[in-house]
């Protein structure tokens, strides 16, 4: 019988920490035990000497936004090595065995590689992995990818950590978060289910200044590589917040996102329209997003 957590011990002290987060905040203690274990991957990563084959991308990414969200998975670009599962394994099994003063234990033998690949526009390696925190059993997974652009290059993200102090590391900048998610979107037109796109576009461009003509170049980029031809949002998306309605109200109620998304979607669209859509057209060279005011800012010429 495992005996209960208690102070006496690093584990102990985060395992208690989180679960009364948890409580205090209304959310299910094993998020924030994912959440903790996938801060303690980026933690190891960003001392290890592979932190330069990695830039960070996806959810976790979303902490620096100010804007955590439900995730069990850690998303990573590659680069500088081949897509190579038994090369993926290794390094990731080198990340998980170093020592971190934060009670977590990764179980090195439970680094398994699988390929993946999402409607042949994303190729790479699922790697699955175990951790543990006191008596809490873990189970996550990092998807690394190979082959998509990151324009001009990473960038240093610095995420806020559950349990204080900041966490500094390789990840994508604002603009290409922003063109990956609106490419999407665009891709998907009204077949689209991915809703924590469209929160994380609103997140974003609630907290981040973005210089118009980087946005555009990124959108481009990214609409390049995938083979997608741009149209507005509303164009694309036309009648669909409607139609979108009762599973967005579904997903957003299973997520226990009520307090931090508008009920209806047509609300989240338009917010992410009004960022995209003068990009999409072309008008925005000489511009800045403003997040406050939510409006594209003329710059002085």
């Amino acid at each position: 019988m495992t005996s209960a957590p208690t102070r006496a011990t690093p584990a102990g002290r985060a395992y208690l920490d989180l679960r009364n987060l948890a409580k205090t905040r209304g959310r299910d203690p094993m998020e924030y035990f994912t959440l903790y274990a996938l801060e303690g991957f980026l933690t190891r990563l960003a001392a290890s000497p592979h932190a330069e084959d990695f830039a960070l991308k996806g959810g976790v990414l979303m902490a620096a936004f100010a804007a955590r969200r439900p995730t069990r998975d850690i998303d990573l670009a590659a680069s500088g090595f081949p897509n190579d599962i038994p090369d993926v394994e290794r390094r990731i099994r080198a990340v998980v065995e170093r020592d971190a003063d934060d009670g977590l234990r990764f179980d090195p033998s439970t680094v398994t590689g699988t390929q993946i690949r999402d409607e042949a526009a994303y190729t790479g390696v699922r790697v699955q992995m175990v951790a543990s925190l006191a008596k809490a059993r873990i189970p996550l997974h990092a998807d690394v990818n190979f082959g998509d652009p990151i324009w001009p290059a990473p960038t240093v993200a610095e995420l806020p950590l559950l349990l204080g102090g900041h966490l500094q590391l390789r990840g994508y900048p604002d603009h290409m978060v922003l063109a990956e998610k609106i490419v999407t979107a665009i891709d998907r037109g009204e077949q689209t289910t991915r809703w924590r796109d469209f929160v994380d576009i609103a997140a974003i461009t609630a907290a981040r200044r973005v210089p118009g003509a980087e946005m555009r170049r990124a959108i481009d980029i990214v609409a390049a590589h995938r083979a997608v031809t741009l149209r507005p949002l509303t164009e694309v998306l036309d009648g669909f917040a409607v139609l979108a309605q009762p599973r967005w109200r579904t997903w957003r109620r299973k997520q226990r996102l009520e307090a931090a998304t508008p009920d209806r979607f047509a609300d989240l669209l338009d917010t992410c329209a009004a960022f995209a859509d003068p990009v999409l057209a072309g008008t925005t060279d000489g511009h800045v997003w403003e997040p406050a005011q939510q409006y594209w800012r003329a710059l002085p010429t």
